[in-house]
């Protein structure tokens, strides 16, 4: 699923190099926490879901996409995960309860919704901290920063699975 939604936001022009590995980083972060989300750690997994939501959203903004494309990018994994549930969970007699489905979907809304706030903090503040001219870092830094604070992410959803 991972690589399906990669390279679904490449197709649409959106992980372009230096922001290929950022969003790769928070495709695999993000996927690796529907587990948690939907089990005993759920509090504690959100707040990172969240986090990590923003995060692409601001990055999004940096990348130069619209508000609106940042919400098409998350709302693929709605698209894959209903595929997915369908095809391979039906195929193999497997199912989850409804319970869960509408949890994964709610999940979905609040990751679009968080994107799109990350999305818009990041261009209020250009605006108030840079008086609305792009950032003197190149890039480069900037993305590497993203991919930074994705790694911390994936660290400490990682402490969360190893204390559950």
């Amino acid at each position: 699923m991972a690589r399906q939604w990669a390279e679904r936001i490449r197709a649409r022009g959106g992980a372009e190099a230096p922001w290929d590995r950022p969003v790769e980083e928070f495709v695999r972060t993000a996927l690796a926490m529907l587990g948690p989300m939907l089990g005993p750690r759920r509090r504690d997994a959100e707040t990172l879901w969240l986090r990590a939501a923003e995060l692409f959203g601001a990055a999004a903004a940096e990348r130069g996409l619209a508000a609106g494309e940042v919400i098409e990018e998350l709302q693929i994994l709605r698209e894959i995960l209903i595929r997915s549930l369908y095809r391979d969970g039906a195929a193999a007699g497997r199912t989850l309860p409804l319970r869960q489905i509408l949890f994964l979907n709610r999940a979905v809304d609040q990751m679009v919704a968080h994107g799109s706030v990350g999305h818009t903090d990041a261009l209020f503040f250009q605006l108030l901290e840079r008086h609305g001219v792009a950032s003197p870092e190149p890039p480069e830094a900037r993305a590497q920063e993203v991919s930074r604070q994705m790694t911390q992410i994936r660290t400490e959803l990682e402490e969360i699975l190893a204390t559950g």
